[in-house]
């Protein structure tokens, strides 16, 4: 088939299908409506609506690990926009390759301000504030530059060390047609971009693609010191997970967490992997595990099992993000580590997944946590939804429906 009139988002699309992309995980949005149009007119690309534009950025992480490819992430620039940087910085820090699309309203000249309280909303700069934390991040100026921006961007997030792109497409320019086609090559370069390819580093690929640094401290994580919660449940968790005969055959087990204490040992076990975390924020597990669990099934490993150790501090910050796990069923066990040291007298996780549609049991005895896990497992491949297995040594005095709390403790979170 010669060239031929299409919209330019069109040929965007062409481009990430392309490059391998089997998905895109976003906030639904006006400005991004051409975006999904023209995704539903070549198909073959799916696309997962996420509750925070954060967790958009940490779905496409753990994706990109996983594939080995570029993972994508489409949000619409309006005020949530900005909570993507620090998915970027995460995916920076830990070399994953990302291309983030994000649609602006239109491109026209604005109107000549009047007083402030009249003037119109203005979306805040991804470009200038993305330009920091990604390789490169331009805003589309010229609708023939869209295809050449797109291929360019695959292209950057992946060589050199890997990290995150960031493409503004204004709406009416995505929507206008251009010519494209066999013989129309990436347009020249162009628009309004700031950064430019990383120099290379090292960074090491296992055999499932799963993305580790280099740089990174042993296990993965990042530096910053923090107390190991429930020891114990770490070690035995290790032993549940790592219990193995040579004879047995069962699926692999990918192991999302940012705690250093998490299931030592993995490397011994070719069938058990650790998807680990060096840049991410608190929270970032769930997402991203969510992004492994889709990569899975994407390339027919449905039988493959999810796994996410997190601790009670980071655990309620992306939370919400199973909410979209549920909707979409995608299904992974949920294990939270806690101690009596570090209670949260306001929040019950169990009622707090409920409400997001999954389900979930607490552990008060060391003894119960094996049949607890058994359980999470067996219950996540049966409703295809995540369950939460909250390990506790001891339940808090102060915890709901107790006594009343005592003075309020602030906790440092992140690095």
């Amino acid at each position: 088939m010669g060239a031929q009139r299409i919209p330019a988002v069109q040929a965007a699309v062409e481009v990430m299908k392309d490059e391998g992309v089997g998905i895109a995980f976003g906030c639904p949005g006006a400005a991004l409506l051409p975006l999904y149009a023209a995704m539903e007119r070549v198909g073959g690309i799916g696309h997962l609506s996420v509750r925070h534009e954060e967790g958009a950025v940490h779905m496409a992480d753990g994706w990109a690990r996983m594939t080995g490819k570029a993972g994508v992430a489409a949000v619409a620039a309006g005020p949530g926009a900005a909570r993507l940087i620090t998915g970027l910085h995460a995916a920076r820090q830990d070399a994953v390759p990302l291309v983030c699309v994000t649609g602006r309203e239109a491109a026209s000249p604005r109107r000549a301000a009047g007083p402030p309280r009249h003037e119109a909303y203005r979306p805040p700069d991804l470009v200038r504030l993305a330009g920091a934390v990604t390789k490169r991040a331009e805003r589309i100026e010229d609708p023939a530059r869209i295809p050449g921006a797109f291929r360019e961007a695959f292209r950057i997030a992946r060589e050199g060390r890997p990290g995150p792109v960031l493409i503004d497409v204004p709406a009416d320019l995505a929507a206008a047609e251009i010519i494209y086609g066999p013989g129309c090559g990436p347009g020249p370069a162009g628009g309004t971009g700031r950064g430019g390819p990383a120099a290379a580093t090292g960074v090491r690929w296992t055999e499932s693609g799963a993305v580790l640094s280099a740089g990174a401290p042993p296990g993965g994580t990042d530096s910053g010191a923090r107390p190991a919660p429930a020891d114990w449940a770490a070690a035995e968790l290790a032993e549940i997970f790592g219990a193995r005969s040579p004879a047995d055959t069962s699926a692999e087990t990918y192991v999302v967490s940012g705690l250093p204490e998490t299931l030592l040992g993995a490397a011994a076990d070719p069938r058990r992997h650790r998807v680990p975390r060096r840049g991410g924020p608190p929270g970032w597990e769930v997402p991203a595990a969510i992004g492994v669990r889709t990569a899975l099934d994407h390339r027919g490993e449905r039988d493959a099992e999810v796994v996410v150790v997190v601790d009670g501090r980071g655990f309620p910050f992306l939370a919400e993000e199973l909410a979209a796990a549920a909707q979409y069923e995608v299904p992974f066990v949920v294990i939270m580590l806690g101690g009596a040291e570090e209670p949260d007298p306001f929040t019950d996780h169990l009622k707090l997944v409920e409400a997001y549609g999954c389900t979930g049991r607490d552990v008060l005895d060391p003894e119960e946590l094996r049949s607890a896990v058994q359980w999470a497992r067996k219950e996540a491949v049966s409703t295809r939804r995540p369950v939460l297995v909250e390990v506790r040594s001891g339940r808090a005095a102060g915890a709901c429906g107790g006594p009343a709390a005592g003075p309020v403790q602030e906790f440092a979170h992140g690095t």
